[in-house]
């Protein structure tokens, strides 16, 4: 998460609305591979598929708070261009997920539509594997910052597969090495902008609840509105979502559906969403950073614990073909959201 410094201006994060307990898992911890941190890691990742990674204290980390710092400004101008220049800069699902998706262009759980934008900048074009795409000319005078928290926040990302994998009882690279991040793949940065609730109308889901697609999401967030849904709970039901305190200094990481199918289920994809700000937060556009990770696009889904996937088909597809038909079934309303993996719910 950002700094300090970031959460001292804002309206402050509610002490009466229903927060989901987490895990904080130091990073230092997870270097130094102290073995009750990587069991923490683990227990969280098979409990609810969420945590929050401390950075403070971590040569790594410190870098990436200050970088996260710098990106949260910057962000925030990019997310704030004028509509013409981000119409000229569109993403093209499913040929392309990179550039901006436009508020109102998905549907929440009401069939209103969304009330967000992001903005993906692709890591293949970030680290060259790929022509870089066409970016808005203030994106290009801070791609030398985009390029340093990608690469910091990779190490990060590959720290947490390293330290599952081992608890796991697999070889290191299990994971890490089916997202290298200098081969092709559909990783990308993401800025998103979700706007401010002011009105009573306002109040209400701004992106609807899913689970991510890839391995793991490093995300960062000053003001609330991310929820998480209660392992077992129904999504249907209001009190069974739980809101995500951002705290200073700390990622919120979450597993997404590739490790779910490669782990024959051993780890959780969650499902959560982003509502409102709670409480006086409401009234404030909230920004967000996040490194969404996917497998490389011709890594196999096959499980590598041993055990097949319970899908046939889906373990014979690539990451990318696996990806495209998810992305695909979501766009058009076949796709039911549910959380998969990890340790069975005791009711």
């Amino acid at each position: 998460m950002a700094s300090e410094k970031l959460f001292r201006d804002i309206p402050p994060f509610p002490e009466n609305v229903p927060t989901m307990p987490m895990h904080t898992v130091s990073l230092a911890g997870l270097n130094s591979r102290d073995e009750k941190t990587a069991q923490q890691a683990l227990d969280a990742c098979q409990e609810l598929g969420f945590f929050l990674v401390d950075l403070r204290g971590d040569e790594l980390g410190e870098a990436v708070m200050e970088e996260i710092d710098h990106l949260f400004a910057v962000g925030k101008d990019i997310m704030d261009l004028p509509q013409d220049v981000k119409r000229a800069f569109l993403h093209d699902i499913p040929r392309s997920f990179l550039g901006f998706k436009p508020r109102g262009h998905a549907k929440t759980e009401t069939e209103e539509p969304d009330r967000f934008e992001w903005f993906n900048i692709g890591q293949d074009g970030l680290m060259g594997t790929t022509p870089l795409q066409p970016l808005p000319a203030l994106v290009h005078t801070h791609l030398a910052l985009f390029t340093s928290f990608l690469k910091h926040a990779q190490r990060i990302v590959a720290t947490v597969s390293a330290t599952l994998a081992r608890q796991l009882s697999l070889p290191e690279d299990t994971f890490s090495s089916l997202q290298t991040p200098t081969k092709p793949s559909g990783t990308v940065v993401r800025l998103i902008k979700a706007f401010a609730s002011p009105a009573a109308q306002d109040l209400r889901t701004s992106m609807i609840h899913h689970t991510d697609f890839g391995t793991v999401t490093l995300l960062a967030n000053v003001l609330g509105g991310l929820q998480i849904l209660t392992p077992g709970g129904c999504a249907a039901d209001e009190d069974a979502w739980r809101w995500v305190r951002p705290q200073p200094g700390c990622l919120i990481v979450n597993l997404g559906d590739a490790m779910v199918q490669w782990t024959g289920g051993l780890l959780r994809s969650n499902v959560h969403r982003i509502r409102y700000p709670p409480g006086e937060q409401r009234f404030v556009d909230r920004y967000s950073l996040a490194l969404l990770v996917r497998p490389e696009r011709d890594a196999s889904m096959r499980s590598k614990v041993g055990a097949e996937a319970d899908d046939a088909e889906d373990a014979n597809l690539t990451a990318w073909e696996w990806e495209v038909k998810k992305a695909m079934s979501l766009s058009r309303g076949e796709a039911v959201m549910k959380s998969t993996g990890g340790k069975p719910v005791v009711v």
